[in-house]
């Protein structure tokens, strides 16, 4: 039976954990070790359950001269992210920013048909990538193909 000192130990470490786990800073700089030339943004960071594994992950957005760029970091800070790559020239990366968004709707009513991988969800978040010009990238992860997928209008 584990002492109540090494309890509370042990949930002190959980929670620094997490906290430093959700840390713009500590996202800006995981994502500048793994991928170079961008300008991360760190007041774009976001954190969701993305991937449906009933865990908490983080994502931030950053530019580079022609790219807007977002790092999601489903494995934790210390494992490389799944990064997403959109045309700065097809979008305004001065504007760009990155929120989070429900998942709890049907596709085909929403763009008229069925997503590949989509499952609908009241617990799992969705990113939504926009610069108020182009209509929103709405991203999502897709559970048949095990990679983030997005669809505009």
């Amino acid at each position: 039976m584990i002492g109540l000192r090494r309890r509370v130990a042990l949930l002190g470490a959980a929670i620094a954990h997490l906290l430093l786990a959700q840390d713009p800073a500590s996202i800006e700089t995981a994502a500048t070790k793994y991928v170079s030339g961008v300008a991360w943004r760190r007041q774009s960071t976001v954190s969701g359950n993305f991937t449906c594994q009933g865990r908490t992950e983080s994502a931030i957005l950053g530019v580079s001269e022609s790219e807007i760029v977002i790092a999601v970091f489903v494995n934790g800070l210390g494992a490389s992210p799944e990064i997403l790559r959109y045309s700065g020239k097809a979008r305004d990366t001065n504007a760009a920013e990155l929120k989070t968004e429900q998942l709890d709707y049907d596709p085909k009513e929403v763009i008229g048909f069925e997503l590949d991988g989509f499952r609908r969800s009241k617990s799992c978040a969705g990113l939504n990538l926009s610069d108020g010009r182009t209509d929103s990238a709405h991203i999502y992860w897709n559970h048949n193909a095990h990679r983030f997928d997005d669809w505009t209008l």
